[in-house]
């Protein structure tokens, strides 16, 4: 029995840095993301936005630009447009570029600096909708070997060692050229983990939705799907991420013991254990806990199904499976971004749900979306967790705290909470000059 995952190969964090020109309502940002990242801002700021620019890379080299934009709306529903001026045009293209470290196929196996970058837009008269205007990729390989491409439509210029027909090339105006890249060998690490990159957005449906495939998933689904396949898993294989994952919801639900599969021939859900003697005295709980008495079987463990349990139940048991599940654990999945995890979550609860992704982010790089204060309300927040993202005249901006702001908060980080709840903690761009 497999008691641990293997240690990441993927470096935390796996995305450095961010750079976005006019997608959606960013008309320009530059962030640096640390292993766990707090993008904080109200109701459509555009912290989303920011998030599917990311994801946008990872869909269109999964499937196409063409399919990834048609899942959004289309180019007009993703191009910048400045709402402040009448009758302003559209941006003519979008582009997004990531920095990354990872540990590549080839070189010397240290961790190393890398980068892709995409520009598309619209394409001449008679030529679609859009094209590839730009394609970028560069692979630190040892301190002295660096393989690189550049793609535009009048061609491509790349270093020595990245042998491509021009077969490859034919047509590719709208496809992009990272997967011909990566069948070379040295950019197929960068390609592999852009693809391995998670994005969760949960709804309850899917996780109180039962499985009826024979095979187990090992991953947990973008809404939630598949949780009971990838408790059983954990429980099977990976006891200490599955105590992990069970011991984050002692602190978030109370009275709760865990969550499991319920397994019924080749049917798969969720279910839940909860303590049910007299909860005014709470110490036979947590002798119960430590001494490892919270089977199914036990006297005062009961078990509730997944349409029995609350919806911050479920929810919890959503974010914390996504979490700590073992592609996460073992770096298959390099990046894991969350959306909102605190919804439904009690306000005095949903501080330990941020202890639980700083957990996580020490295996694999955590990226989280909030609106509330309450997530920010813990002992373990830090001003260099934060990415405060705020919307002003239609425009959304990405940013750092001001120096300022996080010289008194690293003085009074209790103070944390309370000053994002009267909205005096903004990007520093907002707040050092003018945007």
């Amino acid at each position: 029995m497999t008691t641990e995952p293997e240690r990441s190969s993927h470096p935390v964090p796996f995305v450095t840095r961010v750079r976005i020109e006019s997608y959606k309502s960013i008309a320009t940002c530059d962030v640096a993301l640390g292993p766990l990242t707090v993008l904080a801002g109200y109701n459509a700021a555009g912290k989303s936005n920011f998030l599917d620019a990311i994801r946008f890379v990872r869909d269109a080299l999964e499937h196409s630009p063409a399919k990834a934009l048609a899942a959004r709306g289309g180019l007009d529903r993703v191009l910048f447009r400045s709402p402040e001026r009448e009758g302003a045009e559209q941006a003519a293209s979008f582009s997004i570029c990531l920095d990354l470290q990872l540990v590549p196929e080839q070189g010397d196996g240290l961790p190393r600096p890398a980068l892709y970058a995409v520009e598309i837009g619209r394409g001449p008269a008679g030529e679609g909708a859009h094209v590839v205007l730009r394609e970028e990729s560069r692979l630190q390989l040892s301190d002295d070997w660096t393989e690189s491409f550049v793609l535009t439509p009048d061609g491509l210029d790349s270093t020595d060692g990245l042998d491509v027909s021009r077969r490859a090339l034919s047509g590719r105006r709208d496809r992009l050229f990272l997967s011909a890249a990566a069948l070379q060998g040295p950019f197929f690490s960068v390609e592999t983990a852009l693809l391995n990159t998670a994005f969760y957005e949960l709804d309850s449906a899917a996780l109180r939705a039962t499985d009826d495939e024979a095979s187990r998933h090992s991953r947990l689904g973008p809404a939630g799907e598949h949780i009971g396949h990838v408790l059983g898993l954990m429980a099977d294989e990976y006891p200490l991420l599955k105590e992990e994952t069970d011991a984050s919801l002692r602190a978030v639900v109370p009275a709760s013991l865990g969550v499991d599969e319920r397994r019924e021939g080749n049917f798969s859900s969720l279910q839940a254990r909860f303590w049910t003697a007299d909860q005014t005295n709470p110490l036979p709980y947590w002798e119960a806990v430590n001494s490892g008495a919270v089977a199914a079987a036990d006297p005062h463990v009961q078990v509730f199904h997944q349409q029995q349990l609350s919806e911050g139940t479920v929810r919890a048991a959503g974010v914390l499976t996504a979490l700590f599940q073992p592609d996460a654990a073992n770096g298959t999945i390099p990046l894991l971004a969350i959306e909102e995890p605190e919804l439904a979550i009690h306000p005095s609860k949903a501080g330990a749900l941020f202890e639980a992704a700083e957990s996580a982010s020490l295996r694999t790089q955590i990226i989280v979306t909030t609106q509330s204060s309450d997530f920010l309300d813990d002992e373990h927040v830090r001003p260099e967790h934060l990415r405060m993202v705020e919307m002003v005249g239609g425009v959304t901006y990405v940013g750092e705290l001001d120096a300022r702001t996080r010289h008194y908060l690293e003085e009074r980080p209790d103070m944390l909470p309370e000053l994002h709840r009267k909205e005096q903690l903004r990007p520093a761009q907002l707040t050092e000059g003018t945007p």
